[in-house]
C-alpha cells in the first residue's frame, strides 16, 4: 500500500477535493482499492460516507456531554489495540473506503502526548499497518495545522503531495511546511518522499500567472511541480456541495479535465532524490 499525504499549512488551498477527486479517479478509472482518511476536524472529505449526526456532535462539545457516534479516525488513534476494520467506512464504490472525521478530533493532539502505550507519532502508522495488504493506495487529507496529527500522517506516509495556491501567503508558508517536512525525513521517516507540488484555484490573470511562475522558478529545482495545473471553478465547489468529487459531478467542467491529466502525472511520476537532509536544505540545497 502507498500512503499519500496531501498536505498545506494553509486551508483552503484544495486539499480534500483533491484527495476526493484522486481517490475517486484511481478506483474508478484504474482499478485500485483505495482507503482515503479524514485528518481534519472540519470533517469535509467524510461529508457524503458519514452517519455522523453534526448537530448532535457540536451540541455534546458545547455541553460537555458524550456522544454516541461511527468509529472515527480520533478511535483509531486513541485506540491502538482497536481493530480499524471498525472505523473504515465502505462507499457505494466496490475497493473506495473512507475513515471518518468529526469535530473532536481537535481534542486528540492533547490526548496523544499524555497516552505513553506507544510512541506518539506512530499511533497512525501502527494501525495502517493492519490493512496494508488490503489497498493499493491510502490518501491523507491533512489539517492545516502543524502538531501531532501532521506528524503521525507524515510518519505513516511514503509521499508527500503539496496542493499550493498561486497566491503571496501560500508561498511565504511554504518554510515553516518544508522544515516540518525536513525534521519528519530525519528524525522519524527517512523513507519519505516529496512527490510534488499541484497548483490550484490557477486564474488566467497576471497576478496567478506572477506568483505560478514564482513557485515554479523558486521550487522547480527542489521540488517537482506538476504541469498540471487545477483552474479555479465554480464547479469545483458545487461538487464539495453536493458530497461528490468533481470528476463524477461535472466530468465536461476544466477542472474535472485537469484532475485527469493530474492523475496521470501522479501514477507516472517520481523523484527518489526529494529528502531534505536539514531543516535549512529544504530551501537552500
Amino acid at each position: 500500500m502507498i500512503t499519500i499525504c496531501y498536505l498545506n499549512n494553509k486551508g483552503g488551498v484544495g486539499k480534500t477535493a483533491t484527495v476526493s477527486t484522486i481517490g475517486h479517479m484511481m478506483n474508478q478509472v484504474y482499478g485500485k482499492k483505495v482507503l482515503m482518511i479524514d485528518l481534519d476536524p472540519q470533517g469535509n472529505l467524510s461529508t457524503g460516507y458519514s452517519e455522523i449526526d453534526w448537530v448532535e456532535i457540536f451540541l455534546s462539545v458545547l455541553n460537555g456531554t458524550e456522544v454516541t457516534t461511527e468509529k472515527s479516525i480520533e478511535d483509531v488513534l486513541m485506540h491502538p489495540e482497536m481493530d480499524i476494520h471498525e472505523a473504515i467506512k465502505h462507499t457505494q464504490y466496490d475497493g473506495l473506503d473512507v475513515i471518518p472525521s468529526h469535530l473532536t478530533l481537535s481534542t486528540v493532539e492533547e490526548s496523544l502526548k499524555a497516552d505513553i502505550t506507544m510512541p506518539q507519532q506512530f499511533k497512525l502508522k501502527g494501525q495502517l499497518e493492519k490493512v496494508k495488504d488490503e489497498y493499493d493506495y491510502c490518501l491523507i487529507d491533512c489539517s492545516p495545522s502543524v502538531g501531532l496529527l501532521l506528524t503521525n500522517a507524515l510518519a505513516a506516509a511514503n509521499e508527500i503531495i503539496i496542493p499550493m495556491q498561486a497566491q503571496p501567503f501560500s508561498v511565504v508558508g511554504m518554510s515553516q511546511l518544508t522544515s516540518s517536512i525536513a525534521n519528519v525525513q530525519r528524525k522519524i521517516n527517512p523513507g519519505l518522499r516529496v512527490k510534488g507540488i499541484l497548483l490550484t484555484m490557477t486564474e488566467h490573470t497576471n497576478v496567478s500567472d506572477h506568483y505560478c511562475g514564482q513557485v515554479r522558478s523558486t521550487y522547480g529545482n527542489k521540488i517537482h511541480v506538476f504541469t498540471t495545473e487545477i483552474p479555479r471553478n465554480v464547479k469545483v465547489q458545487e461538487s464539495q456541495a453536493n458530497a461528490e468529487p468533481t470528476i463524477l459531478y461535472d466530468p465536461k467542467s476544466n477542472s474535472a479535465k485537469a484532475y485527469i491529466e493530474f492523475a496521470k502525472e501522479v501514477s507516472g511520476y517520481g523523484r527518489e532524490e526529494q529528502v531534505f537532509e536539514r531543516d535549512e536544505d529544504a530551501l537552500n540545497r
